[in-house]
């Protein structure tokens, strides 16, 4: 074999390495298949644990990050006025500590024949320094972005779904049909819900017309539970909505438990490909082998060491197709991001590296579960029948 011309290592390998080379360089086709198989089965492992570290990731970044806001009150913008002024009052256990007014709506994005519906956010010109103690710009290398006039920021979600891009203009239609096309400035981050931000001199240049406050963010001190039951009373005040940051958090995580469904079940298909394609495998390489094992039994082999001989080999091919599968199943991983192109979803895959280790130790141990299934295969080798049977 090949390795026997590598002199520095063939000589200093023992007898039982070297026949195990041999055996690995002589069955060529099986071991591509085992290498192939393992390396699928710790690909899936990993991107089934990468869904579950995303998912994990995913509530913290959006409302713990990039959402800072406590509450999202909405208005008519005739009652905003006198509602605002009543919301600023401590209630429950919950103090108001900054407020921010802005004026928001649900608008029709439109680019390259697709539209995708995308929430209006309208900061006042004198209010942009204060925009990210609420909310924070950031692009996608993770730096911050300021508010400027003349900045349009488009959600990472909605970027993806309608394919624009930086400094492409695209055509906005407002919840009163108004019709008015705005140039992207820079795509910003925002993991859950899709989001367009301007200022308010940006937005009456677009719109022709002046932008009426109608919603503030608001900033609590307060358990999440106060918070709770304090947006649940300001909707019964006259709020049109009311959106809070510790409600929708506590309903992620309540729902998060379908993502330890799926990770199980990625882990179980794995688990039934390692063992699909090691058993069979190993199977067919002790029938084509009967002789060969018969022989060193003969030759005084004892169990454990005819167990050794064959499942070293295994083994090593296992090892090679787990190096093999953590780079692809890291690479099927990243891929989520741009295969699960949902709406208001931006699915930014992040894989811990312990979910590499564990991907790897789990191959490990279903390759060693079948070892022992066909362990005793091996003790059931008949020596004298393989022995009289023709080569």
């Amino acid at each position: 074999i090949l390795l026997e011309r590598i002199g520095f290592i063939w000589r200093r390998m023992g007898f039982l390495n070297k026949v195990a080379a041999r055996n690995l360089f002589r069955y060529k086709k099986r071991a591509f298949m085992t290498i192939f198989g393992i390396a699928g089965c710790t690909a899936l492992v990993i991107c089934g644990m990468g869904i579950r570290d995303t998912s994990v990731a995913l509530s913290p970044k959006q409302y713990g990050h990039i959402t800072r806001y406590d509450l999202l009150a909405v208005a008519n913008p005739d009652d905003y006025a006198a509602l605002e002024e009543r919301s600023a009052a401590s209630d429950s256990g919950v103090r108001v500590t900054s407020t921010l007014p802005i004026m928001t709506d649900n608008v029709t994005f439109t680019f390259g024949g697709k539209s995708e519906t995308v929430q209006l956010i309208v900061i006042p010109d004198d209010r942009t320094n204060d925009l990210d103690d609420y909310v924070r710009l950031e692009d996608e290398s993770k730096e911050p972005l300021a508010l400027r006039d003349g900045d349009v920021y488009l959600s990472k979600s909605s970027q993806l779904v309608l394919g624009i891009q930086p400094g492409d203009t695209a055509q906005v239609q407002d919840s009163s049909l108004n019709v008015t096309k705005v140039k992207v400035s820079d795509i910003s981050l925002n993991y859950l819900g899709n989001t367009l931000y301007m200022t308010q001199g940006t937005y009456e240049r677009a719109f022709g017309r002046s932008a009426r406050l109608n919603g503030i963010f608001v900033l609590l001190k307060g358990s999440s539970a106060d918070q709770i039951a304090f947006s649940k009373k300001l909707k019964s005040d006259g709020w049109l909505t009311i959106s809070s940051t510790a409600e929708h958090w506590e309903n992620y995580e309540a729902n998060f438990t379908i993502i330890n469904s799926v990770v199980v079940l990625v882990t179980f298909m794995a688990a039934c490909l390692s063992f699909v394609v090691v058993f069979t495998l190993s199977n067919t390489n002790i029938s084509e082998r009967e002789r060969e094992l018969a022989t060193i039994k003969v030759l005084g082999f004892r169990r454990g060491e005819v167990h050794h001989y064959v499942n070293k080999e295994t083994l090593i091919l296992t090892a090679i197709g787990t190096a093999l599968g953590v780079p692809l199943g890291g690479l099927l991983a990243e891929s989520f991001t741009y295969v699960l192109q949902m709406p208001s979803l931006y699915f930014d895959v992040e894989v811990e590296p312990l979910s590499f280790v564990l991907a790897v130790v789990l191959s490990f141990v279903f390759t060693f579960i079948v070892n022992l299934v066909t362990n005793r295969t091996l003790n059931k080798i008949d020596m004298v029948g393989a022995l009289k049977s023709a080569e």
